[in-house]
């Protein structure tokens, strides 16, 4: 299994469950670890429907993120994976996202989910 990585993808979006949480653009930050195969990828050296377009990746994962309006990050990371493992030759994603607002007394919020293609 290959494995291409993004990592800090930054981010705007509204986040939370408070009330001074929901009326701001706040920061949230993406890595994101694709697995699947990419050998032909490595063979070839050409981008094709088997490769992972990470730069496209990169790009609908952020036009989704800013339009979203979630209250937990839990969910958040759930939808960026599903989109990912929908719109893209990928066997499975590992979301993690910071959210560094979260918590006044800590540098960040953060969750990580693992998801699988059926």
């Amino acid at each position: 299994m290959d494995k291409i990585i993004i990592k800090g993808l930054q981010a705007k979006c509204v986040i939370g469950d408070y009330e001074w949480e929901r009326k701001h653009l706040q920061k949230v930050f993406f890595d994101l670890e694709v697995e699947g195969d990419f050998g032909d990828a490595c063979k070839k050296d050409v981008l094709s429907e088997a490769s992972l377009d990470y730069n496209r990746l990169a790009k609908e994962v952020l036009i989704f993120v800013e339009k979203s309006s979630y209250h937990l990050i839990e969910t958040l990371a759930e939808a960026v994976a599903q989109l990912a493992l929908r719109k893209f030759p990928v066997e499975a994603i590992r979301v993690r996202l910071t959210k560094p607002a979260a918590i006044k007394a800590a540098e960040a919020a953060i969750i990580e989910i693992y998801r699988e293609n059926d």
